[in-house]
């Protein structure tokens, strides 16, 4: 005649086994990905691998009661502390959460008949759960560390959303966010233009002079530039928009022009597509001159500019006064 206490047992002990290995399991995943990709997922680890060995300890024999219930109300403390701030990450995590507690549900003992079956030991073992401090402290001790982690883990994959976003916004605007100037693209995260009023600059008889407009660029961190200034390594730059109009045949040296700027502290000559040179009476011309700057916070930063450059007449007589003949233009630029 077979013992229905013996097979009881047996079954508990195969039930226990199998949900104790699927702990065990969670337990390396959660580890894995805890090194792999987020810190979050540590505490399940922990906690899935604590109670997953402790299935195992079936099969070495006899558990005390007052131990396994200890570990349970133990469990469903971390594990409801688990499922609320899991819910902050990601929905992968609650259903990591479910897992783990159904596989624990399916393994403890039930009710009565439960605990009958599952041949507990009446004699108390050298360590009894319930009694000693350090339980209490390893349970407290999970619970921070699992709000903890959870937080970081949130952190984290903000961060690698924000930078996956960046990525993205940096890769769509790459492809039109850029000045080309000396054969290659500079390109920039961030510029503001602005629209110069006022009237042109008459304090030339042989030509008027006017600044239409003024770019500030912040430029992408790394980029270097400069064929006069041994490339070195720029924040910002400007793109300054200047008509000239000939009163008289005049040449503009605009390849030794200077702009500085007050509010960072700085002076730079001056880069430029246009061709300026010889300028016949009569004729107009618009050209872009490009300033590097070598700190910029902020497209902001820069509030007013101070452009220099030369201009002499083309016809050298004794009919030019010889105060007219040649003229700086000075020409400060306020942005607002």
């Amino acid at each position: 005649m077979l013992d229905k206490s013996k097979l009881n047992e047996t079954g508990v002990i195969k039930r226990r086994s199998i949900f104790g290995t699927a702990l065990n399991v969670m337990a390396i995943w959660s580890l894995l990905v805890t090194f792999m990709n987020n810190v979050a997922l540590l505490p399940y680890g922990i906690v899935s691998g604590i109670v997953g060995i402790f299935f195992f300890k079936t099969n070495k024999g006899p558990i005390y009661k007052q131990n396994e219930l200890a570990l349970k109300i133990a469990f469903y403390i971390l594990s409801a502390i688990e499922l609320i701030f899991s819910a902050t990450i990601n929905s992968s995590f609650v259903w990591a959460t479910i897992l783990i507690i159904i596989f624990y549900s399916a393994g403890a003992p039930w009710g009565k008949q439960g605990y009958s079956n599952q041949g507990y030991s009446s004699q108390e073992p050298k360590v009894i759960l319930k009694k000693k401090w350090w339980f209490y402290l390893a349970i407290v001790a999970l619970g921070f560390f699992t709000m903890t982690f959870s937080i970081s883990g949130y952190n984290q994959m903000t961060d690698t959303h924000s930078k996956s976003a960046s990525q993205n916004s940096s890769t769509t605007d790459s492809d039109s966010n850029y000045v080309r100037l000396d054969g290659q693209k500079i390109y920039y995260t961030d510029s503001k233009k602005y629209a110069i009023g006022g009237n042109p600059d008459t304090s030339w008889s042989a030509a008027n002079a006017k600044v239409n407009s003024v770019t500030v660029y912040k430029i992408e961190k790394g980029y270097s530039y400069g064929s006069k200034r041994g490339r070195k390594s720029t924040q910002g730059m400007l793109a300054i928009n200047v008509k000239i109009k000939a009163l008289k045949d005049i040449t503009v040296n605009m390849d030794s022009a200077t702009v500085s700027i007050p509010s960072i502290d700085e002076q730079h000559d001056v880069e430029t597509k246009e061709d300026w040179d010889d300028q016949d009476k009569g004729i107009s011309k618009s050209g872009t001159l490009y300033v590097p700057i070598y700190k910029l916070n902020k497209i902001n930063n820069v509030k007013s500019l101070r452009l220099k450059f030369d201009c002499q007449q083309q016809d050298n007589n004794d009919s030019i006064d010889a105060d007219d003949f040649d003229h700086t233009y000075d020409m400060t630029i306020d942005l607002k």
